[in-house]
């Protein structure tokens, strides 16, 4: 690699994307770095945001911008895993054996302002337990990665005293294919007792002490633009949950055959929304499963189910996965946060997963 030239950085868009052209290479750079293999150009070439070599410092220790760079048409062009955000300023590393050169662009915002929204924070009920494992933010549009630790805090509701290390480093952030529900777990080490993290911190949430989830306008969407506005949810904390899901408290009624009345399952307690997505089903007596829409009910305390064609006559089973939780972690299986010296919450190996009901 030399000196003796000038990169020219340029944006560029190539078969509906955005990427970035590097021109201004020698010729002798050029048939070196095509001579490279993916591996040894990540070691001669890296892109990071702005922000992220300023912070790092020892730039090696930073991860870089995902992506990949090609070679094509004279030019060097790295095409982004994900879309590069509007008003963020990006540095190129060359390695030219003699330190590190460093060149600069900056992405101008076109849009300032997102139509992207938060549409939901769940679970929704108006107070949950001490030990509570998750909460979910749903976005009305893909996302960027990398901003949930920035733009997700948690306050006392009661003075906005920010409370600090309440969810695991999302580290890698928990999203759906889309893009467009994110997970954040709070610590479990602090929520499962005689743990380290629980003896030296507690849990991550006081009994008693009401709090926000505070979801900043800050979050970019999938093209780095910010959310139309924040959004925020408020919470009471109560008591520990820390037993088992119990089929035998489930209330169903049965519905009427011929009819298509929607089948629904109270549950006593409210269960983990992104789970009861997938984790109950509506099952003949041959164990066919019966097709129809489901929806999840208020508080996540129920759940609906609505047949595509008539009920017929007959015995059926609502039928559980047994990875369903409540928002403690608890299973119908094991209790998440138990008490070793609890006989009755000794883990379970096998057993009912199932509620029947008939129609008539």
């Amino acid at each position: 690699m030399t000196h003796n030239r000038q990169l020219r950085l340029e944006w560029a868009e190539r078969e509906g994307r955005l990427c970035l052209e590097v021109r201004g290479w020698t010729e002798s750079e050029l048939l070196r770095l095509e001579g490279s293999d993916a591996g040894e150009l990540g070691r001669r070439l890296a892109l990071y945001t702005g922000e992220a070599l300023a912070e790092g410092g020892d730039f090696p220790a930073v991860p870089p911008v995902a992506g990949r760079f090609e070679i094509a048409d004279g030019s060097v062009r790295f095409v982004p895993r994900f879309p590069f955000a509007d008003g963020v300023s990006y540095s190129l590393l060359v390695d030219s054996g003699g330190g590190p050169e460093v060149w600069k662009i900056i992405r101008e915002t076109e849009r300032p302002v997102s139509t992207a929204e938060v549409l939901a924070i769940y679970p929704t009920p108006a107070e949950l337990p001490v030990n509570l494992l998750r909460i979910y933010v749903h976005f009305s549009a893909p996302m960027s990665e990398g901003w949930a630790a920035r733009a997700i805090r948690v306050c006392r509701a009661d003075t906005g005293e920010p409370l600090e290390d309440v969810f695991l480093p999302p580290e890698p952030e928990l999203w759906d294919p889309e893009r467009r529900r994110l997970t954040m777990l709070l610590d479990p080490g602090r929520i499962k007792r005689g743990l380290v993290p629980n003896l030296e911190a507690g849990y991550p949430l006081v009994e008693g002490v009401p709090i926000k989830v505070l979801v900043d306008a800050e979050f970019r969407d999938a093209a780095g633009r910010p959310l139309h506005h924040g959004s925020e949810r408020r919470y009471g904390i109560g008591a520990a949950l820390r037993s088992r899901i119990d089929l035998d408290h489930w209330r169903i009624a049965d519905p009427k055959a011929g009819s298509r009345t929607a089948l629904v399952a109270e549950f006593g307690r409210p269960l983990d929304h992104g789970l009861l997505q997938h984790c109950l089903r509506v099952c003949d007596e041959t164990g066919t499963a019966v097709p129809g829409d489901t929806e999840v009910g208020v508080e996540e305390r129920s759940w609906r189910f609505t047949p595509s064609r008539p009920w017929s006559k007959g015995n059926y089973r609502l039928v559980v996965e047994p990875r369903l939780e409540d928002v403690a972690g608890n299973s119908p299986m094991r209790v998440f946060d138990r008490d070793i010296t609890r006989l009755e919450d000794v883990p379970l190996t096998d057993g009912r997963l199932w509620v029947g009901f008939a129609c008539s």
